[in-house]
């Protein structure tokens, strides 16, 4: 019997029988090996296809680095170098700040933020303009302190009342302005016989100022002279004395100086020499007076002693001379200089 050796790709010798007898036990030895082959050969592909699909541990890395950037956290990131060795902990980098306000510049601060807490009015003067703050929802807003409805006698608008309209009420003629435009947008709602009287026409319109909120400066710009009456517009501020007047002339407002020839000031010798007057008492006074002049003239009449009747009304004008200059404080020899 002939023995003939054969190879198989894998490199392993089989060796094959010409005889008879033995050719089909060889035969199923080759198909087993050949069968082997086949599976290590489908193992070894399988192993590269995971590992090409696999994420590499820098790919790993670098998906934890941006995770960790967009949430602004510091992430320390271990991997293992070519060596073996840990590589060096990766820091995310700090998130950007926030984008500065940009506030022209001809406005002005006039409050800090935290200054005008929801609910509150704050009346400030600036430019020779009186400007009142305060939160109308989540908005500041910023108008002229009077109400141009009032005229001279205004009590402001540091206790109206805002509508839902966004708009705010005269606590006087209830006239209600626009916050956003100033207008009028009704006039003496409650009273329209002063509406037929006073036309609208004769009323200007509420002065509205811009804001500009920076919250990273805790601050409050206004723009004062961009106001919606123009920049050269300064609505009238009362405070007594001449102001007292629409046109700041009232000179009945203001109590003039008194002065004597030489020069002094007749307020200070009066106040140094005199008390002041009580009003009841000069009522009790003059009643007194009065009672007394009657009854001594009808008593010197009933008598026709005409005599007495004379010497009563000289003795009552001496002693009213008298009071006067006491309680006046003039001293009569400074009269009779002159003389």
């Amino acid at each position: 019997m002939t023995n003939t050796a054969a190879f198989t790709s894998s490199g392993s010798r089989v060796f094959v029988s010409t005889s008879k007898t033995v050719a089909s036990s060889k035969r199923t030895i080759v198909r087993s090996s050949l069968q082997q082959h086949k599976q290590q050969q489908q193992k070894s592909s399988s192993s590269v296809a995971l590992s090409s699909s696999s994420p590499s541990k820098n790919q790993f890395i670098t998906q934890k680095k941006k995770r960790a950037a967009s949430t602004g956290k510091t992430v320390v990131v271990r991997a293992e170098g070519g060596d073996g060795q840990e590589a060096a902990p990766a820091t995310a980098a700090p998130a950007a700040s926030p984008p500065k306000t940009q506030v022209p510049e001809s406005y002005i601060k006039l409050l800090s933020f935290s200054d005008l807490p929801r609910g509150d009015r704050k009346k400030i003067d600036a430019l020779g303009k009186s400007i009142l703050l305060f939160w109308y929802r989540d908005t500041i807003c910023a108008i002229e302190s009077r109400s141009p409805s009032e005229g001279a006698y205004s009590e402001g608008f540091e206790r109206a009342r805002l509508t839902q309209d966004a708009c705010i009420e005269c606590p006087t003629t209830k006239t209600t302005f626009d916050l956003k435009t100033g207008e009028i947008k009704a006039w003496y709602p409650d009273n329209p016989v002063l509406a037929k009287l006073t036309p609208q026409e004769t009323c200007r319109n509420m002065e509205v100022f811009p804001v500009v909120v920076a919250k990273e400066e805790d601050a409050i710009y206004v723009g004062v002279k961009d106001g919606s009456l123009g920049p050269g517009f300064v609505s009238q501020s009362f405070k007594g004395g001449s102001d007292s007047s629409l046109e700041n002339n009232n000179v009945f407002g203001i109590e003039p100086r008194m002065y004597t020839e030489d020069g002094q000031v007749l307020e200070d010798a009066s106040s140094s020499g005199s008390a002041k007057l009580d009003p009841g008492t000069v009522a009790v006074s003059i009643a007194g007076v009065a009672a007394l002049a009657v009854g001594g003239t009808a008593t010197c009449l009933y008598f026709e002693n005409y005599v007495l009747l004379g010497i009563f009304w000289i003795a009552g004008f001496a002693a009213a001379a008298k009071v006067a200059l006491d309680v006046t404080g003039v001293d009569i020899s400074e009269l009779t200089k002159g003389d």
